[in-house]
């Protein structure tokens, strides 16, 4: 008897979906964090967020990308106020929910008790509560409060929502890590910031039906798009992080460049390939063993982990060999991956991948276990005896039943299936003799005879006990792996960075890239400096030098008419100096640059409708929070502020915008401005650090023709508009007359006429004339 099976699908969303509940009193921000997929729990270590801006929650919130945000009920001030912007403006997908619940669940007290409750697979085994307490607290600082509530705050949701979360009513949450993340280090970058310098520019889905969906969105043009082309998808998600956490430890900024720099070498490239080759099997483990704890783990997800654990330990030896060259190799080299070896080899000898793909369920090897290897050598010898004892039945039963089979159903055990030998068959028709009854599916009627009950007794649930028996296999497994996760997670951590860095060393090798020089000096000196984007996708660009120093001064000022380079030339300043904070080398002929502390820009002026801003206000806001959070070690790009109202008023603003930063003296962060206020010079204080650029151009055949490249000393008004408009094909007539109407301003008196429109003027008036005269009369 043929059974047909009907699969109902349910298709889950493959993004990486997280929660965060975040916590801020006294300025003091703690967070906490955790993946439904991974089953990972991540806590921020306490720090400072000033008020209204909160950069560093909005660098949070960036990096994590969360579905949700858990907040206390009673929160107020300027923290839920921007949590609140950021939802309710969250037009890339609209995917993040912003969740109060009640201020109980932040009592400290309460979020005490429910972390020392809480269970991680890397804790001492059979250890006393107070072992247990020592443990976390080398895991959990519980003097930073503010952390405190909110991960405690997490556990409680979790532990109330579960089921609404997993889908799964029975279940409980699982915790498979715990990590702290620091944000001590990192360069604050607003978003306007990223957007602006083309760092990330996310495009929707052009189908009306997916745009707007989780996930649905896809890199445009943009640094990242550049450097995402990462071996693993673990790499990928790293790279995100890594732009999205620039970072001023120089030390560690040094590691990565050493790494780039040794993998760039033209004798590094078997082993990059070889390494490369591995990587492509990395994945996060953490989700494949939740599954895999909650015995719904696939055959493939099992092919999955033994892949990843193999490159793991693959990867970690061919480091040995090269370790020497590269402190950061010799990391990898040194990990102690016995214990993943005998992972890898524990799953190699236990489990039968191809049965396990052909069967769909977990299969254990012949000769692991002799009591499991009988039960199957009955099994397989089980269809040939159904077989025979068909033909036995079928001998037994009455002439007019011409076939019959044996099937095996559980729970009810062998069964005799004859098909039906008439279309209205009575109950008292259906009887046989010697045949007990069970039931009917379609035309098959199904009985219990002798022949089955002695299968009954002499095989019995075969095909279930063997299921049984792998089952407690592979939990004897599942165990042996969940104590060694810990390590396995650290150094798959330690790979998706050694992925990342392979992948800019790529780049960095490519387009010709230099070390450069990181100090704790406040200087940005950069020779022949190149925009990464420009140099990707065009073949001739003019390089530039700059020097932001005590001596060379801290503040440039650009000048030039319109398409002549500044935009480009202030970008590629600002692109430079963040590849240079993420350990990547740089697009130029040398650069020397200090640690960084901030990098804010006044670059995009879009005018999103949701947010009810002209884009002069949005300019603003933009040069508010420069002029707020700008500290000495900053960088700030300012293109063209003011143009959005009238002169007058846009100088006045720019004029006194960077007065406020003049004023600092030598505090005052490294500025780049680029305007055609070309009198700005008479407004602002006379000092020495301020200097002066302006962007060449000749004009040849009436046209102007750039020259893109940068010179000492204001340029000129004249001309600037004119040579912009001829190079847009304004007609030269009217380029001409502008000349003229600008230089009346200048010299403060009437333009001269316009003869031509002065005689046709001349001419309908007499017409005029003469018409009116004529009607008069």
């Amino acid at each position: 008897m043929e059974k047909h099976v009907h699969h109902i699908c349910i298709q889950t969303n493959e993004q990486t979906r997280r929660l965060l509940t975040v916590c801020c009193r006294s300025g003091r921000l703690g967070a906490a964090s955790y993946t439904l997929q991974t089953s990972e729990l991540l806590i921020l270590e306490e720090i400072m967020d000033r008020a209204p801006e909160h950069q560093i929650f909005l660098s949070l919130f960036n990096q994590i990308d969360p579905v949700k945000i858990i907040m206390d009920g009673k929160s107020q001030g300027t923290l839920i106020s921007a949590v609140k912007k950021i939802v309710l403006n969250d037009t890339d997908d609209g995917k993040c929910k912003l969740i109060f619940v009640s201020a109980k669940d932040y009592n400290f007290e309460a979020c005490k008790r429910r972390i020392h409750s809480l269970s991680l697979p890397n804790e001492p085994p059979h250890c006393s509560d107070e072992e247990r307490l020592v443990f976390l607290r080398t895991v959990v600082d519980f003097s930073q409060t503010q952390t405190v509530h909110a991960l405690g705050a997490m556990l409680r949701y979790l532990d109330l929502n579960w089921s609404n979360l997993s889908l799964n009513l029975h279940g409980k949450p699982e915790f498979l890590s715990l990590r702290r993340i620091s944000l001590h280090d990192i360069v604050s970058i607003d978003e306007d910031t990223y957007r602006g310098l083309q760092i990330f520019s996310s495009t929707s889905h052009p189908s009306g039906f997916k745009k707007g969906a989780r996930g649905s969105s896809r890199e445009g043009l943009s640094l990242f798009q550049l450097f995402s082309k990462c071996s693993s998808k673990v790499g990928h998600r790293r790279m995100r992080q890594l732009f999205r956490h620039p970072t001023n430890d120089i030390e560690t900024l040094k590691r990565r460049q050493d790494v780039i720099g040794y993998f760039i070498r033209p004798q590094s490239d078997t082993i990059m390939r070889n390494i490369c080759t591995s990587l492509r099997f990395i994945k996060n483990v953490n989700g494949i063993l939740a599954k895999i704890k909650a015995l719904s783990a696939k055959a493939y997800q099992w092919k999955s982990l033994y892949n990843a654990l193999y490159n793991v330990v693959l990867i970690c030896e061919m480091c040995e060999s090269v370790g020497q060259d590269c402190e950061y190799l010799e990391q990898l080299a040194t990990y102690d991956t016995n214990k993943l070896y005998e992972m890898a080899l524990y799953m190699n000898r236990i489990i039968d991948f191809d049965l396990s793909k052909s069967e769909g369920k977990f299969t254990v090897k012949a000769g692991v276990d002799p009591d499991l290897d009988i039960k199957k050598q009955t099994m397989a010898s089980l269809h040939g005896l159904m077989s025979e004892t068909a033909k036995v039945e079928l001998e037994r039963l009455p002439t007019f039943i011409e076939e019959c089979t044996m099937l095996y159903m559980p729970h009810l055990g062998y069964l005799l299936g004859v098909k039906a030998w008439d279309d209205k068959l009575t109950m008292e028709e259906k009887e046989l003799p010697n045949m007990k009854f069970m039931f009917q599916n379609n035309d098959y009627i199904h009985y219990k005879s002798k022949g089955c009950e002695e299968l009954d007794v002499m095989i019995g649930d075969t095909y279930p006990e063997i299921v049984a028996h792998e089952t407690r296999i592979m939990m004897r497994l599942t165990s042996i792996l969940l104590e060694n996760l810990h390590t396995l997670a650290t150094v798959i951590d330690k790979c998706a960075e050694l992925d990342c860095l392979i992948t800019i060393s790529k780049v960095c090798k490519e387009y010709n890239y230099v070390r450069p020089t990181l100090t704790a000096d406040k200087v940005i000196d950069i020779k022949e400096g190149k925009h990464p984007l420009y140099l990707a996708n065009c073949d001739n660009f003019v390089p530039n030098d700059v020097t932001c120093s005590r001596e060379a001064g801290y503040v440039k000022i650009l000048t030039g008419p319109n398409s002549s380079g500044k935009s480009v030339y202030m970008k590629q300043i600002g692109l430079i100096a963040f590849l240079a904070h993420v350990g990547s080398w740089v697009p130029a002929a040398a650069a020397r640059l200090g640690a960084l502390r901030r990098l804010h820009s006044r670059v995009r002026s879009a005018e999103p409708v949701a947010a009810h801003m002209s884009a002069f206000l949005v300019d603003l806001r933009q040069m508010s929070l420069a002029l707020q959070e700008a500290t000495s070690d900053s960088l700030i790009i300012i293109d063209e502020f003011g143009k959005g109202t009238s002169e007058t008023d846009g100088l006045a603003l720019l004029a006194a915008c960077l007065n406020t930063y003049l004023f600092r003296e030598e505090d005052c962060p490294h500025l780049l401005i680029s305007t055609h206020f070309f009198n700005l010079k008479e407004f602002i204080v006379d000092t020495p650090i301020v200097q002066f650029l302006h962007l060449e151009h000749v004009v040849h055949g009436g046209r102007p023709v750039f020259l893109f490249r940068v010179a000492a000393g204001a340029g000129g008004a004249a001309g600037a508009g004119g040579a912009g408009g001829a190079a847009c094909g304004v007609g030269g007539r009217v380029v001409r007359r502008a000349e003229r109407v600008l230089e009346a301003l200048a010299t403060n008196t009437l333009p001269p006429a316009n003869e031509k429109i002065k005689e046709k003027l001349k001419a309908i008036t007499e017409i005029m004339k003469t018409e009116l005269l004529a009607e008069d009369i």
